[in-house]
């Protein structure tokens, strides 16, 4: 019986994390790319970026959650239900993918109405629309993703990661300022490049699901309406905590926006420069889940507070590296982000107080992390979905009073700080009560008779 998770964790987590963070390092490439086309573009790709991974999140929340069922059929040595597993992940993308496109041309002229200047929410508009329409490929490369990851094959998913990344920045480059005799399209550019590369990734994940035989089973492949709904059950909560936490923030940026151009693009930079240890986190956490899965799949729960504990260690160690990086550097992280423009001096220094409450808060959002993602692979989903919806509904509502009686940067950002912080202590009391216990992700294995 193993007491000592960490160096597990340490072999799984790189590849997680870099997985976690393709959306985020694609947008940080679209953004530094940006800042060489114009300010309204980078101000514009923080809330309608937000806003695709806000309704792409509650997408890949839900068929990513395959990732759980596949660790957990691993841990208790089931190859069909991995299989199975995976499938329920496939046609979860394949439904998503057509509700998405389905809805991405209503949803993008919601930019036009939140009191954003013209150009801004133009290429807001924009880029979320394309964004969205290629919705199918991030979130079927999330499903397929977590089936690898969930039997230990994340090597795998690094190798994916890495073709997209590059995908990504040569089309970036050449779409947005028209190098290499490609059309310059601004915004647009960068979306038809990360939409681009995320089909890339998607194509590659389907053939090694190929060469690994998950076509050939067709008793897996098959679709069980009951055990799909059961599926669904399980995953859609955790699809909407993912949506309704970034509808929180989304909303969040919508207000900072009320205040001007300026402290937009320096909180939307603050958000893409917290990514870099928030995505990190997020890939430690999902590691972790594995870990839980496997434990729980095999009959060890006496494993788990182990892994959360340990695991929780280790992230609160990167997370205070972060936080020291984010306080001592603030300035010249912005200044990466901020171009060359007029307003480039302002929103530096309206950044740089920013980055100061990123950095409180991280050492906070590494509770929310791990914790969030250990009671998920436990299966606790639909207590975090439930809890997450109501503080959510306070934070936005003390979010409207403060814009409406006191605007200001400094009050909005001490507000999110201390959403963070309560959250935080919700996650890790709920852990320890032990309620995770009483929930079963699979059927208990028939006996033979």
């Amino acid at each position: 019986m193993r007491h000592n998770h960490i160096r597990r964790l340490l072999k799984l987590a790189g590849p997680m994390i870099l997985s976690t963070s393709t959306i985020t390092l694609m947008q940080i490439i679209d953004a530094l790319i940006l800042a060489r086309h114009s300010s309204e573009a980078v101000a514009a790709i923080g809330p309608s970026g937000l806003a695709v991974i806000l309704f792409q999140g509650f997408l890949f929340g839900t068929a990513g959650y395959a990732g759980t069922f596949v660790a957990h059929n691993h841990g208790r040595g089931d190859a069909r239900g991995v299989r199975r597993s995976a499938w329920l992940g496939i046609h979860t993308s394949l439904a998503s993918g057509i509700l998405a496109l389905a809805i991405a041309w209503p949803l993008a002229q919601l930019f036009l109405l939140a009191g954003h200047e013209a150009q801004v929410a133009r290429d807001e508009q924009v880029y979320f629309l394309l964004c969205m329409a290629g919705s199918l490929f991030p979130v079927l490369g999330s499903a397929l993703g977590g089936w690898l990851s969930g039997i230990g094959r994340p090597a795998l998913v690094t190798a994916v990661t890495f073709i997209s990344l590059i995908v990504n920045a040569l089309l970036a480059w050449g779409l947005v300022l028209g190098a290499w005799g490609f059309p310059r399209m601004g915004i647009a550019g960068a979306a038809v490049a990360t939409v681009s590369a995320q089909g890339v990734s998607a194509a590659l994940y389907l053939g090694i699901f190929a060469i690994g035989g998950g076509f050939s089973d067709r008793m897996a492949r098959r679709l069980d309406w009951a055990e799909w709904r059961r599926f669904l059950a399980l995953a859609t909560p955790m699809g909407l905590r993912i949506s309704g936490e970034l509808t929180a923030w989304t909303l969040f940026l919508v207000a900072i926006g009320r205040l001007g151009t300026v402290e937009l693009a320096a909180s939307s930079i603050a958000f893409r420069i917290n990514g870099l240890a928030f995505f990190p986190a997020l890939g430690l956490g999902q590691a972790a889940g594995i870990l839980v899965g496997h434990a729980r799949g095999g009959g060890e729960d006496d494993q788990v507070p182990a892994i959360a504990w340990q695991s929780l260690l280790i992230c609160e160690v990167w997370m205070l590296a972060m936080a020291i990086l984010f306080a001592t550097a603030s300035a010249p992280l912005m200044s990466v982000f901020a171009g060359a423009g007029g307003d480039a001096a302002r929103i530096v220094a309206a950044g740089s107080l920013i980055m100061k409450f990123v950095a409180f808060y991280c050492l906070f959002d590494a509770a929310n992390v791990m914790i969030g993602c250990v009671l998920a692979s436990a299966g606790d989903t639909r207590w975090i979905a439930r809890t997450f919806l109501y503080s959510s509904a306070v934070f936005l509502v003390f979010l409207w009073l403060i814009d409406r009686i006191m605007p200001g940067l400094v009050a909005e950002w001490t507000l999110a700080t201390f959403f963070v912080f309560v959250t935080a202590i919700i996650w890790s009391l709920r852990f320890r009560f032990g309620a995770w216990r009483r929930t079963r992700i699979l059927h208990e294995p028939e006996l033979p008779a």
